[in-house]
């Protein structure tokens, strides 16, 4: 089983949410996923061949505008984690999915 990650989804940090959101859907005509809006949130079909993607109203609490988070994918999570740690890569943070199917994400300072 490879573990070789995959890119999964992508987060653009924006500075107006609501001007951000109608230029992706007007302008450029993407498909806005309305049922994942959140008071701070917008999410973005990746259509046939493409990548989902969200944007995210930057605060004082996130990343500036004009951040990327870029999160990954693999079918083998803890040989990703071993190969990894093999290479001297530290671990900061780690998610796990609650009883409820909610993802809880733990992380360190850096």
């Amino acid at each position: 089983m490879s573990s070789k990650p995959a890119l999964d989804f992508v987060v653009l940090y924006v500075s107006n949410l609501e001007e951000a959101c109608n230029y992706f859907t007007q302008t450029l005509g993407l498909e806005h996923l309305v049922d994942q809006d959140t008071p701070e949130f917008r999410g973005f079909a990746g259509g046939e061949k493409g990548l989902p993607f969200g944007i995210v109203q930057a605060s004082e609490r996130t990343p500036r505008a004009g951040a990327v988070e870029i999160y990954l994918k693999t079918d083998n999570l803890a040989g990703l984690h071993t190969r990894l740690a093999q290479q001297g890569v530290r671990t900061t943070e780690f998610a796990i999915q609650d009883c409820n199917g909610f993802v809880l994400s733990f992380a360190e300072g850096v």
